[in-house]
């Protein structure tokens, strides 16, 4: 009876309770193991599930892009690469042949799963064991959009792929495969720095991605298993081979016949030269580039995919760099380098920039974007705050004669010198521009005052360093070609002020515009006295030291310019549509030998090449300067300051003012030569000639003469009272937001005697000072140089 309720115990105890001894306590532990393992498996994978990305994020993504750069007529002309090299393009503009090469090489069943493809990763699981290392991967295209847009920085881990094939299920769900697989196709590395199709087809075959052929869409879809690898010269001969393969299987899985593919193994593939985003036009990009960086940060400029619409006109571009390779190669010994920049009148567009002759990769410096001496170039501002003053005028009488000025605090005598070293005794301010004579510039500039000289500059454009010495009248600063074309322009349009613009407009990788280059308008001076100058400019190109500018079919009007020792030399000219300043000199600054190495006789012809070039491709009606309004019999007249500067230098003996020193070091003024007449120039000599014995003109002396007055028959229109709405020969100027231009054209200044500030209205409407009241004592001491 105990035997059979033994019995019966035992069976209602089950499983377990007949372990008895050890072996239930080994069970008990393991069951409470087990389930805790179970319950650390769960909450782990419930956490990887909580860090799984969303997948809505594509929805906001922007992918990485390059700046793209187009010129004035919003052609692209080249893609400068940030982080990653990449444009995106829809799946319409993606050639079928390259869809189906892709679909071949990494996921043939790719519209036929939800993500994930089980049979091929038993199939990759099981050529990966026999192989002993990995040489099949099961992912699917879906998967391998995950990976890159998600999990590009984590490792091989099974978490990872857990993950991976969770999101690419999710991306699935979500969108079309056609989204998915121009997703891919946008994303995925071709090597070579080329990430996504578009950029592929231009790095490998200079085509765009809609253009691609069978034989280059497998190759491509061949780069994608190993790109680093197969994406280079050196693994060439693997990616052909590699190429091959998918050309079979595009067979296979029915997309090309055999014939195609037969046709497309025999095709020998055109792979683009290596050229470098910035080889053509390598300047001016790189201007645009440094434009960009006062805008974006680094990190902006390599991440975010810029589209950047410039005013360059390729054809001048190249008609630019052609003529200033050439001139310079043909330029005296010691000239080895120069730079030109051209601007449109009537919007302030750099059309041309050049900033240097011979390989750019070898020296990236900027000579049109960097500053040099300007010389005789300058001295147009001078005359200007003259004209502007009503202190002179291009008949008023001026007295080239010997000057010295004595300095105070033991500092050596200023004896400003001719580039001739004669003197050409009184003379009209007019003959003292066109010849570039040095001594008038200096009285005049004394006379009106340099920070009122300085003031003018500033006006016009200027915003370089300008020391208020006396050498300054002769060009002892030093200003950018890009500066001094842009302050020209001023004198082009007849007072009125236009930035120089590189940029038109910026937009981002969407379209969306973030930035607008308008040209802002304001009206710096009066018309009367720029057209005064003009006039006066047009006969330095007539019959005064930059005749070799002269172009036949057109008004021109500019200046050259040398600096001490022939270090730097210029012209800068314009037409009524078109500034153009040209420098020339060497990166070493050494002083040029010769007679000739002046701006009016290398730069100048240069400038005349280039122009003459450029209206040939850019046939342009030539148009006409305005024509300054008759001298008053008042005005002819000299007044009590003009008196005073054209006394005899025994007086000017008298004066003591602190002359600068130029970019040399040196107390000497700049020299200029060139043309029918040497320019002027000054020497470091503290002494001077004996004043008042001015040599008299001999045979072979005789300064030119200015050439006929014009008849009224052929006389050009007469500048137009200000405010009339007649602005120039271009015709109507770009207006700024908000204010017409005929309503900043001040009204025109009576003759004036006294000396009263002259004011005028900026864009703002803020009323700024022209020039100085009664200014107070201007001449410095000379700086030290070092």
């Amino acid at each position: 009876m105990a035997k059979r309720r033994s019995q019966a115990r035992k069976k209602n105890q089950g499983a377990l309770g007949r372990i008895s001894g050890p072996l239930k306590k080994i069970t008990i532990f393991g069951v409470v193991v087990g389930c805790l393992g179970l319950g650390y498996l769960g909450a782990s994978f419930w956490k990887q599930l909580q860090d799984i990305p969303d997948v809505t994020m594509v929805e906001r993504y922007e992918p990485i892009e390059a700046i793209q750069i187009f010129d004035g007529q919003d052609h692209l002309i080249c893609t400068v690469e940030g982080d990653e090299d990449r444009r995106v393009v829809p799946l319409n503009q993606i050639s079928n042949h390259m869809q189906q090469a892709i679909l071949a090489a990494e996921d043939h069943h790719f519209y036929e799963h939800n993500g994930i493809n089980f049979f091929s990763i038993i199939r990759a699981f099981l050529a990966n064991m026999q192989a002993g290392h990995v040489v099949e991967g099961g992912s699917t295209i879906t998967q391998q959009l995950a990976k890159n847009l998600f999990f590009s920085d984590a490792g091989r881990t099974v978490d990872r792929k857990l993950k991976e094939a969770y999101v690419a299920w999710d991306l699935e769900r979500r969108y079309s495969k056609e989204r998915i697989l121009n997703m891919y196709l946008n994303q995925v590395y071709f090597g070579n720095n080329a990430y996504g199709i578009e950029r592929a087809a231009s790095r490998y075959f200079d085509k765009t991605a809609t253009r691609l052929n069978i034989a280059e869409s497998a190759f491509l879809a061949g780069l994608v298993k190993a790109p680093s690898e197969l994406g280079t010269v050196k693994g060439r001969d693997q990616a052909i081979a590699r190429q091959r393969e998918i050309i079979a299987k595009m067979v296979e899985y029915g997309y090309i016949t055999d014939k195609q593919a037969k046709d497309a193994k025999a095709q020998k593939l055109a792979f683009k030269k290596g050229i470098n985003p910035l080889q053509k036009y390598p300047y001016y990009i790189s201007y645009v580039l440094e434009v960009l960086r006062e805008r974006f940060s680094q990190a902006e400029m390599r991440r975010q995919g810029l589209r950047v619409y410039t005013n360059l006109d390729t054809t001048a571009q190249e008609l630019a760099e052609q003529n200033l390779n050439e001139g310079i190669k043909k330029a005296p010994k010691g000239v080895t380098q120069g730079a030109l920049v051209s601007v449109r009148v009537n919007d302030g567009a750099i059309i041309a920039l050049v900033g240097g002759v011979g390989d750019f990769w070898k020296n990236q410096f900027n000579r049109a974007t960097n500053p040099h001496t300007v010389g005789s170039s300058f001295k147009p501002f001078v005359y200007l705050t003259a004209f502007s003053k009503n202190a002179y005028n291009p008949d008023s009488i001026i007295d080239d004669s010997p000057l010295v000025i004595h300095q105070p605090w033991g500092l050596p005598d200023y004896a400003p010198k001719n580039f001739d070293r004669k003197f050409y005794g009184r003379i009209t301010v007019r003959r003292a521009l066109a010849l570039s004579r040095n001594v008038p510039a200096v009285k005049i500039g004394k006379e009106v005052g340099m920070e009122s000289v300085i003031e003018t500059a500033r006006l016009a454009g200027l915003t370089a360093k300008l020391d208020p010495n006396l050498s300054l009248a002769l060009g002892s600063s030093a200003a950018s070609p890009l500066e001094m074309a842009g302050a020209y322009s001023t004198f082009a349009r007849f007072g009125v002020t236009i930035k120089p613009q590189v940029i038109r407009k910026i937009e981002n990788n969407r379209g969306q515009v973030i930035e607008v280059f308008e040209p802002k308008v304001d009206r710096a001076f009066q018309v009367e006295p720029i057209a005064r100058l003009v006039d006066c400019m047009q006969d330095v190109v007539r019959w005064g030291t930059g005749t070799q500018a002269k172009l036949a079919d057109r008004p021109v009007a500019g200046k050259t310019g040398t600096a001490d020792e022939g270090k730097d030399i210029w012209f800068i000219g314009f037409t009524p549509d078109l500034v153009t300043a040209v420098w020339g000199g060497n990166d070493e600054n050494h002083p040029i030998e010769g007679k000739n190495v002046t701006g009016g006789v290398v730069m100048a012809k240069i400038w005349h090449n280039y122009n003459e070039a450029y209206y040939k491709a850019h046939p342009t009606p030539p148009g006409n300067f305005m024509v300054p309004s008759p001298i008053s019999p008042d005005e002819s007249k000299p007044a009590g300051s003009g008196e005073q500067l054209a006394r005899s230098s025994d007086t000017a003996k008298e004066e003591t003012a602190t002359a600068g020193t130029s970019e040399t070091g040196s107390t000497t003024g700049s020299t200029d030569g060139g043309g029918t007449a040497a320019e002027t120039g000054s020497g470091t000599d503290t002494t001077a000639q004996t004043p008042g014995t001015a040599p008299t003109p001999g045979p072979d002396k005789t300064p030119p003469t200015a050439p006929p007055v014009t008849t009224p028959a052929e006389a050009p229109p007469t500048a137009p009272t200000p405010g009339s709405g007649n602005e120039g020969p271009q015709g109507k100027l770009p207006q700024s937001s908000d204010r017409t231009l005929s309503e900043k054209l001040p009204e025109p200044a009576p003759a004036r005697t006294a000396a009263k500030p002259v004011q005028s209205k900026n864009a703002e409407g803020v009323v700024m000072r022209l020039y100085p009241y009664n200014p107070g004592p201007q001449y410095l001491p000379a700086e030290k140089t070092r």
